[in-house]
């Protein structure tokens, strides 16, 4: 137990024993908001998203742009603990990663790493949708069942072959031929 004049502090002790300090900067990625308003982070050998201490001047409206672009931010710590980082700086014309490099990301990281943070998603910005995915072809997999939803329109496929299409109003359209082919086609 810490005693007051041994100049250790709560924080100190609970620095996480198996990682290093970490000395100097560090780049990372500005990937969220805290419900509390403190800027979330990511870097590379960091716990996952981490609330940060912001030193940089923008309002609460261009945080979460930034947020949103997956801005590139520069990182120092408080006496070197990993879970306590400071943004002091950020890249002006950052390209977000694309989504295979984010799902890449996500399922290389530890389990441990993966628990929810309390956080306001970032907003999506119409740049972020154009950008994000400059590959020509993605594939995700599931072992069972993979859904899209946005709202109350989903897109759900399942191993069994099965193409659920949902929503409040659903439309086709195609500037020439739209062919409907399958063994059997029922229509109401």
């Amino acid at each position: 137990m810490p005693s007051p004049d041994d100049g250790s502090t709560p924080d100190k002790d609970a620095r996480t024993g198996s990682q290093q300090p970490i000395l100097g900067a560090r780049v990372g990625r500005l990937v969220g908001v805290s419900l509390e308003g403190l800027p979330l982070v990511q870097f590379e050998g960091g716990p996952g998203p981490v609330p940060a201490r912001n030193f940089v001047a923008l309002d609460m409206a261009q945080l979460r742009v930034a947020a949103g672009e997956q801005r590139l931010a520069v990182l120092l710590f408080e006496e070197g603990d990993p879970a306590r980082p400071l943004l002091v700086a950020m890249g002006q014309d950052s390209h977000p990663p694309s989504l295979l490099e984010q799902l890449l990301e996500e399922a290389a990281r530890p389990e441990s790493a993966k628990a929810p943070t309390p956080a306001e998603p970032a907003p999506a910005t119409e740049t972020r949708a154009k950008n994000s995915v400059p590959e020509d072809r993605v594939v995700l997999g599931a072992q069972k069942e993979l859904v899209l939803q946005v709202g109350e329109a989903s897109i759900t496929l399942r191993r069994d072959g099965t193409i659920l299409l949902r929503g409040v109003r659903v439309e086709s359209r195609a500037s020439g031929l739209q062919l409907i082919r399958g063994g059997k086609i029922e229509l109401n």
